[in-house]
């Protein structure tokens, strides 16, 4: 099996976002290195991987290892995470309108920003989540908590 790619992550990743607009005026390889310049940060997110998340080949553009597919997911979403922080929350016109007087006409701005910040706290709360189940996972602990009953 081959290692896990770069490009499966940024596919991935597309499928995440769904921005139509991301990849327009753009050729397809500008669009795969933007999205793989995320993965370097999502990496150093993902804290509890099981697998060696730093063991990677930038000229190959591949892991040195064949993924997990919940690894792969986190993964993504902390790229996503990465994106969203970026391209919405801490963008020149995101800071002028959170810093904004009360006459900066900006209204639709702040609610946007708003927004970006709510859906990239749920994204990470929800990545969080995983990453912890991930490292609990086969623990007497985490079998406890997930296999309660339901009162």
């Amino acid at each position: 099996m081959a290692n896990t790619t770069y490009k499966e992550l940024a596919d991935k990743f597309f499928n995440k976002i769904l921005d139509y607009n991301f990849a327009s005026g753009m050729n397809e390889e500008t669009a795969y290195e933007i999205a793989i310049s995320y993965i370097d940060a999502a990496c150093s997110k993902f804290e509890s991987c099981t697998q060696d998340l730093d063991s990677r080949d930038d000229v190959l553009q591949e892991f040195d290892c064949v993924l997990t597919p919940n690894n792969k997911e986190i993964l993504c979403n902390y790229m996503v995470i990465e994106w969203l922080t970026s391209n919405y929350i801490t963008t020149s016109q995101a800071l002028k309108a959170r810093l904004s007087t009360s006459d900066f006409h900006a209204l639709g701005q702040k609610d946007m920003l708003a927004k970006a910040l709510e859906v990239r706290d749920v994204l990470k709360s929800q990545n969080d989540q995983l990453a912890i189940n991930k490292s609990y996972k086969g623990s007497e602990l985490y079998d406890i908590v997930t296999n309660r009953k339901k009162v």
